[in-house]
């Protein structure tokens, strides 16, 4: 058996052998040139193949202090602190403000970072074949330190690996690598007739909450309709920017606007848009992907003033939910955060861990730290009713 390793740093230049490896809507070769126009940082990735036929790949980015908070193990080990407050006793939040604060002050050392993940997907950037075995898996993060050492990375991370991934998971502690959990995917399974039906499967209230906020949509004067994603323009730019900013993002309706210029540029999936209008006025839009009969919703967009006609959760959970049923489609992906609207809804979750591997000198405060960041964020997901998967 031969074995050999491609490396680029732009996937057009390795997306032939990616392609027959990429599963998943967030490792599409499209999709990862899109995010690469977007990232600040140098990018790599590597296919492993045997007898030339690709069993495995990895991408990996530099992350640096001010990148994306959920992309960021340093970041989410030191800053933390006050979101996980309510979740840790007395003793539990002193010894995290501890740890922290030693990584803070260490985090020159810390950086730059080279993390693995898929880019708005939640899920680990070392994607293995069909049937892969073990030896796969370990060749991958051979080539993954290679780059960390060779680049000059200080910490190496592979992000939102399943829980359910015990190998993968296994053999990155078993590296030194530090587990914690972050987030975890919510997804709402669809296995309904219809609607009502997708109504009946909630416990009380929560099916009458939902009615009254279709009502109040409805009476609103407002619609749902579908449009293609070529269609997307200058107001769904603005539209995003306004929403992004409302939510305390440092948003540009210019960086909007190349964001749909790069979606229509590279598709991916089955790129889609339901628009919710009020007479010719867009006061919300969601662009979703469908692949492998899952919907995927991503670039949001909600004008001010929508709150009391819940233009939000009817475009992107209403909306979705009766086009999936009449389709067929058995899965939408929400994504993490907002966890309380999402089990309310009936999605499941699915849990995400972390694995960072920092220099040995911060082994102490960051293992520490890491404890508390898992047991903390496990606590918050773990208060809400979730639906089983």
């Amino acid at each position: 058996m031969t074995t050999g390793l491609r490396v680029a740093n732009r996937i057009s230049q390795i997306a032939e052998f990616w392609k027959p490896l990429a599963d998943e809507l967030y490792a599409l070769p499209n999709w990862l040139q899109t995010a690469e126009q977007r990232s600040a940082g140098a990018c790599h990735y590597a296919v492993l193949r045997r007898d030339g036929s690709p069993v495995g790949a990895l991408v990996g980015y530099e992350t640096l202090p001010d990148s994306w908070f959920f992309t960021n193990p340093v970041a989410l080990l030191t800053q933390s602190t006050s979101t996980l407050e309510p979740f840790l006793d007395e003793t539990e939040r002193s010894e995290l403000l501890a740890a922290a604060g030693q990584l803070t002050q260490a985090q020159a050392r810390l950086y730059p970072a080279l993390v693995s993940v898929l880019p708005s997907g939640y899920l680990p950037g070392l994607l293995r074949g069909a049937g892969a075995d073990g030896t796969v898996t370990e060749q991958l993060a051979d080539e993954l330190g290679r780059l960390a050492d060779e680049h000059g990375y200080a910490t190496t991370a592979v992000m939102h690996v399943r829980e359910e991934d015990t190998d993968l998971r296994e053999r990155l502690v078993g590296r030194g690598y530090l587990p914690f959990a972050s987030v975890g995917d919510c997804v709402l399974h669809t296995p309904w007739d219809d609607f009502d039906d997708y109504l009946a499967s909630l416990t009380s209230p929560r099916p009458n909450r939902i009615r009254r906020e279709i009502r109040s949509f409805t009476e609103s004067g407002a619609v749902l309709r579908e449009t293609p994603l070529n269609a997307l323009g200058e107001e769904h730019a603005r539209l995003h920017a306004l929403h992004m900013r409302r939510y305390g993002h440092e948003a540009e309706v210019a960086a909007s606007r190349q964001l749909i210029a790069n979606i229509q540029a590279h598709p991916t999936g089955r790129g889609r848009v339901l628009e919710a209008r009020r007479g010719d006025e867009l006061v919300g839009f969601v662009v979703f992907y469908e692949l492998g009969q899952t919907f995927h919703p991503k670039m949001i967009g909600i004008a001010e003033g929508e709150k009391r006609a819940f233009t939000y959760f009817n475009l992107t959970y209403y909306g979705l939910i009766r086009i999936a049923l009449a389709e067929g489609i058995r899965c939408i992906g929400y994504g993490p955060e907002a966890y309380e609207a999402k089990a309310l809804r009936g999605c499941s979750l699915e849990r995400r861990v972390n694995h960072v591997l920092v220099p040995r000198e911060f082994r102490g405060p960051a293992t520490r730290a890491a404890e508390l960041v898992d047991r903390a964020y496990r606590r918050r997901m773990d208060r809400h009713d979730w639906a089983r998967g």
